[in-house]
């Protein structure tokens, strides 16, 4: 893997052509625990939530045999919350909806005028929406003061932005958390997402796009197709810590876009030491 050290970030960012004033390095060390928290929920979904917390309960299973999308709802008494979860590719059918590039109307939520998602991953959501808010909403009403929170890597990650994209349209108190997302819609759709996740700034936002180095899926699909990212990017970079976690809310060219990466690499598989489903944390 190539290696990023924090001072090599700093001058990447600052050669990027947007300057320092949108790249902040370092978080709190609360924020960098819940990220490592919902990365380790995400890569763990790769191998059946191998060694996920004690604290978490597994409530349901999401799955459509026709596009292999896999998922499950989670409940973490401790936390209080209920917790929606998406596995990346893992089958020849996920890498067909991987490719498919078309972007589609995102015909489910009609209050996002204009909107538009990755074509393959909005036949996953279709595949898939009855079960997860049928699921959601079944442990909403036994919960009602829980928080809900929707993760994934990779395919995983544009499912969960897309399904909670869908929920923040019935439930207020929603976070997401994405790890090597791919662009998943036009700016219409960008649009929408920022203002339901308060991405405004770091203070306020419910919605953490967390990169690493230089993955190359955040560089797909091309924005020359339309394609442009939401949230707040939380670009970590090796040694992984609280300290070289940059955020970045300018020009995504400044962190993990800027760095080159082309499609499936090192970086891509890897969040905060953990590899998807290998399960050695």
């Amino acid at each position: 893997m190539k290696t990023f050290s924090a001072a090599h970030a700093l001058v990447l960012a600052t050669t990027a052509g947007q300057g320092l004033a949108a790249v902040k390095q370092g978080i709190s060390d609360s924020i960098y625990n819940r990220l490592v928290g919902m990365a380790t929920i995400s890569q763990a979904a790769y191998a059946d939530l191998c060694n996920i917390p004690a604290t978490i309960t597994t409530v349901n299973k999401i799955y459509n045999p026709q596009t292999d999308i896999n998922g499950w709802v989670l409940r973490d008494d401790t936390r209080r919350e209920i917790i929606t979860v998406f596995r990346g590719t893992g089958s020849g059918k996920n890498l067909d909806l991987d490719t498919n590039y078309t972007l589609a109307a995102l015909d489910t939520l009609p209050k996002c005028t204009g909107c538009a998602v990755h074509g393959g991953y909005y036949l996953g959501w279709l595949s898939v929406q009855d079960q997860v808010e049928s699921f959601v909403q079944q442990q909403a009403k036994n919960y009602p003061d829980y928080a809900l929170t929707v993760t994934g890597h990779s395919l995983g990650a544009s499912m969960a932005a897309i399904t909670a994209a869908q929920l923040s349209a019935t439930y207020g108190n929603i976070s997401l958390y994405t790890f090597g997302e791919p662009r998943t819609g036009n700016q219409a759709y960008a649009s929408y997402v920022n203002q339901a996740f308060n991405t405004g700034s770091p203070e306020t936002t419910r919605f953490f796009r967390v990169t690493h180095a230089n993955d190359g899926i955040p560089n797909l699909p091309p924005v020359e197709q339309g394609y442009v990212h939401a949230g707040v990017e939380y670009w970590s970079v090796d040694p992984y810590s609280a300290q070289n976690t940059y955020i970045c809310t300018g020009n995504g060219a400044q962190c993990c876009e800027g760095q080159g990466g082309q499609g499936v690499n090192d970086a891509h598989v890897t969040y905060f030491g953990m590899a998807s489903g290998a399960c050695s944390w």
